[in-house]
């Protein structure tokens, strides 16, 4: 078995100009996600999966100040540019990680990963946690099947296409502690709020790893700002849908029921 982790990385973003590269605690914020990743048992290699766009080669000077590798790829299409790596590496699994995902965390990723491998899950990702927590592990062969299926510049929203057990072998690990249970709050950066929020995570955790854990426990102590997340919010769908978040919840759950669980 063969895994390779894809950092999906690009500058372009709009709310909050260049988060990638934007530095905490004196490393850009994709350089905190790196770390994190080679904290992970399991994963063979890790590459900046980025575009051949001109503003994103910065990316390949991360790649190679970090000692891992870079993937100049299709600007629309995520799903080409994982399935180029995975071949390039004769993959079995790829591991998809969003670089605004900050605190993506590594022990659970860990867990699903170990779970998603003892099962032959074709899919497989940790729930019931707050937006930007963790990642997804996606068996090779199932993306090629994705990739049939959709239209590869929507897979921006590629979790909404292959997080499907009536299509795939999905898998889904929980927490036994029902206080890691968390669906209602967000620890993606996307916005200038969600910076003031990861800023402030920083400044009050004094580890040089943070974890899932770490977090719910500063937050118990002091309120984290812009954490919690309403029934009300949107969120973005393909084709410029939207969903109210309470709704899209009340998807996943289904999904959840459908799907082999793992608990950690």
């Amino acid at each position: 078995m063969k895994t390779v982790a894809c950092i999906i990385a690009r500058t372009n973003s709009i709310r909050l100009p260049q988060k990638v590269l934007l530095e905490i605690k004196g490393k850009r914020m994709i350089e905190h996600i790196i770390d994190r990743i080679k904290s992970v048992k399991g994963i063979d290699e890790i590459y900046i999966a980025t575009s051949n766009h001109p503003d994103d080669k910065i990316l390949g000077d991360v790649a190679v100040q970090n000692s891992i590798k870079v993937h100049y790829g299709s600007e629309r299409s995520v799903i080409d540019r994982m399935l180029e790596i995975g071949e390039k590496e004769e993959a079995n699994n790829l591991l998809r990680i969003t670089a605004d995902n900050v605190f993506t965390d590594p022990k659970i990723l860990e867990l699903t990963l170990e779970a998603h491998i003892a099962s032959s899950a074709e899919y497989s990702r940790a729930e019931k946690l707050p937006i930007g927590t963790t990642a997804e592990v996606i068996d090779i062969d199932a993306l090629k099947r994705c990739y049939k299926t959709i239209e590869p510049d929507k897979s921006e929203y590629l979790f909404y296409y292959i997080f499907d057990p009536a299509k795939y072998k999905t898998l889904v690990t929980l927490p036994k502690d029902d206080s890691f249970l968390k669906e209602y709050a967000s620890l993606t950066v996307d916005t200038p709020d969600d910076l003031v929020r990861t800023k402030f995570i920083f400044e009050n955790v004094e580890k040089e790893l943070i974890l899932y854990r770490d977090i719910l426990e500063l937050n118990n102590d002091r309120k984290i700002p812009h954490f919690e997340i309403s029934m009300e919010s949107k969120i973005k769908l393909p084709n410029d849908r939207t969903i109210e978040y309470g709704e899209f919840r009340k998807t996943l759950d289904l999904k959840i029921q459908r799907s082999l669980i793992s608990y950690y």
